[in-house]
């Protein structure tokens, strides 16, 4: 059972198919653009096909439990071949090494063959191997036969290239997994002058709380002479234990960064109308005038009058009406109080009329001067603490691959074989790449010639 299972996780075929199961999900996390709002989602989806691609996880699709079960199950498979294929090629690399009959009898077909026979004496060939092919690995005699046998091998080491790519691709599936676990996506709208210390899961809009405060200093949009928006600036500032620590502009492309959290400018816009701009004269003193943003709802005193207002919306306005009034309270009594009705009054202003909006309580003059916005800035707010993870594993991965691919292995063996009482000695040389590589037949090719000159054989 045991040897079942190790077989199944080791296998090529199952490596194979994972990896194109992670890519089929990799194009469809492509196809449907991740990270938007749930609401975004179901504007652009519509409440059905939401709910469907929701249930499948395509919404968040590098969080899913399939895509997490995929690449758990790449991480075991990778481990699992490795282990089983490392001894061998510790063998192979560090010994005991193979004899030239235990290579021949694999018939490798990469493999290359050559034989012929030199009169020179057993250690005036072997003098020659070795200026050839350079000092072997292993150097053996038979004691009866008088046999000789050469063993060479090159750039073995870079079959350890393998296993620290299929490390480096752990590492990078670690990584992934580590940042889904503890990295967060996120956005928040800050209004001008306010701060927060909460923002909002871009996947399910749940609150997750910040590890500083962040505060809008200023908002500013730029526009080119056309009318079209050049660059969108936010001034934040990161507060932390009650003191500012950092203050930056950021745009697009120009994030804030602060311990391993980043800010990205996303979005600008402003609130509906929250406030209305009273200009409050008084009839019988020219000097004074008081500028107040009126929250609907909220009491404003205006002591040297004696007054306490109210400004109040109407429920069910007429169209030729104005939509708000001002309620005026008798300080000792809350629930006393006058309403007073705005007026429409046309004045001409560079031969325009333009309509007057006021109300008049005694000598105290209610000027309505338009409607107070409040502009917010988007962010967005990330944490990936484990991308650097991720970026050491694909450097890893690109320099194992590298010397996987372009650095071919080989081994070489060269059997000596006195004949004829030691008059001629005969010689087999095999020669058994791991790539198929042109450049190693035309070497080989050289190396024989260069041996059978130097024997005296051409």
């Amino acid at each position: 059972m045991l040897s079942k299972l190790n077989s199944f996780f080791s296998s090529v075929k199952l490596a194979i198919f994972l990896f194109i199961s992670i890519a089929v999900v990799s194009i469809i996390g492509t196809f449907i653009n991740q990270g938007n709002t749930m609401a975004q989602y179901k504007i652009i989806y519509g409440a059905k096909v939401f709910a469907t691609l929701y249930w499948l996880g395509f919404l968040n699709i590098y969080n899913s439990w399939y895509f997490i079960g995929l690449a758990a199950l790449l991480m075991i498979n990778l481990l699992t071949a490795s282990i089983n294929r490392f001894p061998r090629t510790l063998s192979a690399v560090f010994g005991p090494y193979p004899s030239f009959k235990e290579a021949a009898e694999k018939k490798s077909p990469k493999a290359v063959y050559e034989s012929f026979e030199s009169k020179q004496g057993i250690f005036e060939v072997v003098s020659v191997l070795k200026g050839v092919f350079g000092s072997p690995l292993k150097e053996s005699n038979a004691p009866v036969s008088g046999e000789k046998e050469l063993y060479y091998s090159k750039n073995s080491i870079f079959r350890f290239s393998s296993y620290i790519a299929h490390l480096s691709v752990i590492i990078i599936i670690i990584g992934v997994l580590l940042t889904v676990k503890y990295g967060f996506r996120s956005y928040t709208n800050i209004k001008v002058g306010e701060k927060t210390n909460v923002s909002y899961l871009i996947e399910n809009n749940k609150p997750i709380k910040l590890p500083f405060t962040i505060r809008l200093d200023k908002y500013e949009t730029k526009y080119y002479p056309d009318g079209i928006p050049k660059s969108y600036i936010s001034k934040i500032s990161i507060i932390k234990r009650h003191t500012r620590v950092l203050t930056k502009d950021i745009k697009v492309n120009h994030p804030l960064t602060y311990n391993g959290i980043t800010i990205y400018q996303s979005s600008y816009g402003h609130y509906k109308p929250a406030a209305a701009r009273l200009l409050v004269l008084n009839l019988k003193n020219r000097n004074y005038k008081r500028a107040i943003d009126a929250r609907p709802g909220t009491f404003y005193d205006l002591k040297k009058e004696n007054i306490r207002f109210k400004f109040t919306l109407k429920k069910n306005p007429k169209k030729s009406e104005v939509p708000f009034f001002i309620a005026v309270y008798n300080n000792k009594n809350k629930k006393d109080f006058q309403k007073l009705n705005f007026n429409i009054l046309p004045v001409k202003n560079h031969n325009h009329k333009v309509p007057l909006i006021f109300a008049k309580y005694q000598n105290t003059v209610f000027l309505y001067n338009g409607i107070k916005n409040y502009y917010y800035s988007g962010v967005e707010i990330t944490k990936n603490s484990y991308t650097s993870v991720v970026w050491v594993g694909s450097i890893i991965l690109i320099i194992a691959l590298f010397f996987s691919f372009f650095f071919n292995q080989q081994e070489t063996w060269a059997r000596l074989m006195p004949k004829n009482g030691g008059e001629v000695v005969g010689v087999e040389i095999l020669s058994i790449p791991r790539k198929k590589f042109p450049s190693f037949y035309r070497k080989f090719g050289e190396k024989i010639a260069n041996i059978k000159n130097k024997l005296n054989l051409i």
